[in-house]
């Protein structure tokens, strides 16, 4: 059993310990990468980026069923108890609704889709998920395909035009309860590269290595950074304020909570919400508001 601390959202399934062996044993090629911390405890090599998808490969495998689940080479590899973590808290704005009367846009839904998958298999909701990387988009369809059970909840819609968020993607008389968002972070693929020289450098690891801090450039940086990229969010959403329920985004530099909720309450939006969110000693945040009372 691998016994960390991860102080996430007390419906998350993955607040206990791994069972290192059973997941192994699901998924066989996560073993390459289990190293022996001590005589009876047994660990993940996270130097590895490989043994991250395998160990989240094995995470949706034994606890969803999810087959053939794969991401792009060199995409970002989701974390599946972090990303629970914002399914769950999703969960608590919406008053804890279920079913399929609940649908969910996931913008950027990434080759994992992985925020629908865990939407669907928690609480039941249907899910449209856009993204403007039609490799993205094909492996998203894969994994669909060889998971009937999801996608008879689970659409996929491509975005066309990168400079739209919103647009195009919210068809006249949809309506959706939740928006959620991860946006990409950087301002531009030297701010990415920067800080990845930073974190090894503070690691100790040679900046020829493998890194974990990988992604693809669609998933990791746009002109103006997250700032930019959540404020043309927040706009969008006011011209689809009426097919809208909650709007939100992840929001991962602090710094900016503050400007993007001054241009809420500047157009005068009174359900205004900061959601902290934890992961061991990692601390994130969800932005959420509301527009619209139709359902």
């Amino acid at each position: 059993m691998e016994n960390i601390s991860k102080n996430l959202h007390p419906r998350n399934k993955f607040n206990k310990a791994y069972n290192i062996e059973q997941l192994a044993k699901n998924t066989p090629d996560l073993r390459k990468y289990i190293i022996q911390v001590d005589h009876d405890h047994l660990s993940i090599d996270f130097t590895q980026p490989e043994a991250v998808f395998h160990l989240n490969k094995a995470l949706l495998k034994t606890t969803y069923g999810i087959k053939g689940w794969r991401v792009l080479p060199k995409s970002l590899v989701p974390t599946v108890p972090g990303r629970l973590n914002y399914i769950h808290y999703l969960a608590d704005l919406l008053g804890g609704k279920t079913g399929r009367g609940v649908h969910i846009l996931d913008i950027g839904t990434g080759s994992s889709i992985i925020y629908p998958i865990l939407g669907v298999k928690e609480y039941g909701w249907l899910f449209t998920g856009s993204e403007t990387h039609v490799p993205s988009l094909m492996n998203g369809n894969a994994i669909l395909k060889d998971n009937p059970e999801l996608a008879k909840s689970i659409r996929l819609r491509q975005q066309n035009n990168p400079k739209n968020i919103l647009k195009d993607i919210i068809l006249p008389k949809e309506y959706y309860d939740a928006i959620i968002c991860n946006p990409p972070f950087f301002k531009s693929q030297e701010d990415h590269e920067a800080q990845v020289s930073r974190k090894n450098k503070n690691l100790r690891i040679s900046q020829d290595a493998n890194s974990n801090y990988q992604g693809l450039s669609t998933e990791l940086w746009t002109d103006g950074g997250e700032k930019k990229f959540i404020t043309q969010l927040i706009y969008d959403s006011f011209t689809f304020k009426d097919q809208i329920g909650y709007c939100t985004t992840l929001v991962s530099n602090k710094e900016n909570i503050k400007p993007l909720r001054a241009i809420l309450e500047y157009h005068k939006v009174e359900d205004i919400q900061v959601i902290n969110m934890s992961q061991g000693n990692k601390i994130n945040r969800i932005l959420a508001w509301k527009l619209s009372d139709k359902k």
